[in-house]
């Protein structure tokens, strides 16, 4: 059986039809709140594998077809519904012409000999045009460049613009072909000599608002959307002279740019602006706004899962989530849960050399009629209160009985929450398993969610023999298993996806050390764990303002930070403390959570200094193990 989850429906190996049927129609939802998103500049930005190229792709004149076409199959079915109420297809077929040009590495090429840009933005004007010729003649399902004669544009150019005026496909085919051709000639000749001319102005972009389109069925009145993607691979001048370029277009029609977020230099990852997600007006950051909407994003992912099941040979209709099992083997666990009742018991003995204050704790925990489990949980939240309580500084009344009542003063579902977490831990039953869990460790990515989802698919897809066949369900011990393999797996390969890989990496080392040593504290401080560090908005400030006048290592902290929250693998937010003072939070990347069997949940963070983070980014976990010692 083929593992649907292993395709990239972005890729093109994945033919339109396919790339429909697997498109999860919730996407959508986070283009809600731009106003109009097909008129203006809307900026798609996430780390690497966030959907942002799978946006583009279904605006595109095929995958918009095909959409209506399936409007009848239940399961595109909301991916058409979802189109209908942005606006992209109307009462008959679509409404958009969607014309999507990717940046490739040879543009960065251009860097060292185009000092004017002329030559980025001539080729530029070629490859648009081109891509608005394709998009006309899959809109009238005919060939590329079989059938370029049945297309034709016509407009009123300005002085000195090269777009011809009126045209065939076959004649703009021509004009941009000798622009390529020009284009690696005079890359040739001038090697790492400097070079200018060109094109001063982006007049592709202008022509594609304006031109009268027509195709072999007549005159194109769609709304017109040009779609820019992978523009992380162009230089940084190039991308600042094309961003200020569309930023300031008056042009009639819709511009969606995707980049990745490592396009975006320091500043701009760490500003306080960004920081708050309101540098830009129309910026769709895919991963924040997911953060933000944890119950649309967990049924964004489950239609991703079923969708991509679905697909499977031999899978048949079986439900994805139906086969994992979201409770342990009663038989297998309910004897160690109730053994490490006992322990537990014998320990709150020996640390309380019974004291007569905890008597009624232990009475209701010995009395407590429960599965194992949770009696074994309630054993562990009572001896956490115990610890909290011991650890107190100063207590007037030592001999005072601690009642039921003072019991459930100090309960909470983040202590209770802890309870769960260290008792699984110190049993080595498995943590993470189940639908939900599933959704969590993504960290709000897709392709970090098909990727541990298609690792769970596989160990189910073995257990299928047969279309009638009823496999048993995924035991959450193998789920904890696999999923703990991938962000094994995700942790080693770190180095080969991160610039400063190594450096990055050593400095996630320490954090997770930190967070490891935090969360397991036996009074639980800050239930249910420590997923994350801050850093004061000052400490910020200095790092991105007076590093580069500061010592080299600051510098050097700054661009791992950066590096490691446009890959993902910590996630900032700001968190407002009293007392004047603000932080942004470094949440670790859930599957880097898991690597260290840490809690799932956000909130719990501790603040380090600047220095502190040199010394994880100079050592590694060294340093903080080598301070608990001392501590």
């Amino acid at each position: 059986m083929r593992n649907p989850f292993r395709l990239r429906a972005s890729q093109r190996a994945v033919n339109d039809e396919q790339f429909v049927h697997l498109f999860g129609a919730g996407a959508l939802d986070l283009i809600d709140d731009i106003a109009d998103p097909f008129s203006g500049l809307v900026v798609l930005r996430s780390a690497p594998g966030g959907g942002k190229t799978s946006f583009l792709r279904l605006m595109t004149p095929r995958p918009l077809r095909l959409a209506c076409n399936l409007q009848e199959d239940p399961h595109s079915r909301p991916t058409y519904d979802a189109l209908r109420s942005k606006g992209a297809i109307g009462e008959d077929g679509p409404s958009l012409l969607g014309v999507m040009a990717t940046f490739t590495p040879e543009y960065r090429d251009l860097d060292d000999v185009d000092r004017g840009l002329g030559m980025f933005r001539a080729l530029l004007n070629a490859r648009i045009v081109i891509a608005t010729v394709r998009a006309v003649l899959e809109r009238s399902n005919r060939t590329y460049p079989d059938d370029l004669e049945t297309v034709k544009a016509h407009w009123d150019p300005d002085v000195d613009v090269t777009i011809p005026a009126k045209a065939t496909g076959a004649e703009l085919y021509s004009w941009a072909a000798n622009i390529e051709r020009t284009f690696y000639d005079r890359l040739d000749d001038l090697g790492d000599a400097e070079g200018s001319g060109g094109d001063t102005k982006l007049d592709a972009l202008t022509w594609f608002a304006k031109a009268q389109l027509s195709d072999a069925h007549g005159e194109v009145n769609s709304k017109r959307v040009l779609m820019l993607d992978d523009l992380q691979l162009l230089s940084d001048d190039q991308r600042k002279s094309l961003m200020d370029l569309l930023a300031t277009a008056r042009a009639d029609c819709g511009i969606w740019v995707a980049e990745r977020m490592e396009a975006l230099n320091y500043q701009e990852i760490l500003s306080e602006g960004a920081l708050r997600h309101r540098d830009y007006k129309d910026v769709v950051q895919l991963e924040n706004l997911w953060a933000n909407r944890h119950k649309a994003y967990s049924k964004f992912a489950s239609q991703i899962a079923d969708l991509r099941a679905r697909r499977a040979d031999g899978f048949q209709d079986r439900d994805f989530f139906g086969l994992l099992s979201e409770e342990d083997d009663c038989v297998q666990w309910d004897p160690v849960y109730a053994e490490a009742s006992t322990n537990i018991k014998t320990r709150i003995e020996t640390l309380t050399k019974n004291n007569p204050r905890y008597q009624d704790w232990m009475t209701v925990a010995e009395a407590l009629e429960a599965s194992a489990y949770d009696k074994a949980i309630h054993w562990r939240a009572t001896e956490i209160l115990i610890e909290r309580d011991l650890a107190r500084g100063q207590r007037t009344f030592d001999f005072a009985v601690l009642s039921d009542e003072d019991y459930s003063s100090k309960d909470s579902s983040g202590m209770r929450n802890a309870a769960r977490h260290f008792l699984r831990h110190e049993m080595s039953a498995p943590l993470y398993y189940g639908k939900a869990v599933l959704a969590a460790v993504s960290s709000w990515n897709v392709d970090q969610y098909v990727h541990v989802a298609g690792d769970i698919f596989e160990e189910m897809s073995a257990k299928v023999t047969g279309p009638r066949a009823t496999p048993a369900a995924l035991t959450t011990d193998r789920q904890h298993e696999i999923i703990k393999t991938a962000a094994k797996k995700r942790w080693q390969a770190m180095p080969r996806r991160l610039p400063q890989g190594y450096d990055a990496r050593r400095l996630l080392e320490a954090a997770g050390t930190f967070c490891q040593i935090q969360t397991f504290r036996p009074t639980a401080p800050y239930a249910p764990g420590v997923t994350g560090f801050a850093i004061t908005m000052e400490d910020r400030a200095r790092l991105i303002d007076g590093a580069d006048d500061g010592p080299a290592h600051y510098r050097k902290l700054r661009e791992v930070l950066a590096s490691l929250v446009a890959h993902n693998e910590i996630e900032p937010r700001l968190d407002h403390r009293n007392k004047g003072r603000e932080y942004v939070v470094f949440y670790l990347n859930r599957l880097n959570c898991v690597h260290f069997d840490l809690p799932l949940g956000y909130g719990g963070w501790r603040e380090k200094s600047l220095q502190d983070l040199l010394q994880w980014l100079e050592h590694g976990a060294r340093v903080v193990k080598e301070a608990r010692l001392v501590d």
